[in-house]
């Protein structure tokens, strides 16, 4: 006996293994996020470990399962614009975790380099984008820090950039060679006018 659902219509949309649910999805989304991303992530089942795992979930709106949902339909609109994608802490609890051997946090980061690529990212992004660019810190050490570490018994200034400065025009040219601090600078600019 053959396996099936008896009925036409659900038959031939489960032929289509990128069945898109709606005239919004672009079946290219899928595609390009697993080429960047370098995971199969046509592959998720929806099975929510992703976000039961997720340090972030219990705290904010952020479900990592939505965004898999999101790429596998093609919602790429959807996925882009929404301001949870910044969420992710990119801990890998949820790629330890997935039963199918995905990297759901390669998968939003996959999202991320193509929402950027659209302009389309918080402004506290492209401001500590600024501050590593100029310190190679996204949270640069203050006197408050420096006072902390000496009353523990550390040094002023962290084993980074701040003990060994000359290492910033390194950063800086990783950051030049993407562009990202120029976009970082030009994105914030357009936002004051």
């Amino acid at each position: 006996m053959a396996k099936g659902y008896n009925d036409p219509a659900m038959e031939e949309k489960f032929q289509d293994r990128y069945f898109h649910a709606t005239t919004e999805s672009n079946p290219e989304f899928i595609k390009e996020v697993e080429r960047l991303g370098r995971t199969p992530a046509h592959m998720c089942f929806q099975c929510g470990t992703c976000t039961g795992s997720c340090p972030s979930a219990p705290r904010s709106s952020y479900r990592i399962r939505k965004f898999m949902r999101r790429a596998v339909l093609g919602l790429e609109r959807e996925a882009l614009t929404d301001p949870d994608l910044w969420l992710c802490t990119t801990c890998y609890s949820c790629s330890d975790r997935c039963p199918r051997d995905i990297a759901p946090t390669d998968v939003i980061m996959a999202m991320r380099n193509l929402a950027f690529k659209e302009d389309i990212v918080p402004r506290n992004f492209l401001k500590t984008i600024q501050l590593i660019y100029n310190t190679g810190h996204g949270v640069p050490n203050n006197d408050v820090n420096r006072a902390a570490r000496v009353k523990l018994g550390l040094e002023a200034e962290p084993e980074t950039t701040h003990k060994y400065p000359e290492f910033i025009p390194g950063i800086q040219k990783i950051l030049d060679h993407y562009h990202m601090k120029e976009n970082a600078d030009r994105i914030l600019s357009e936002g004051e006018q």
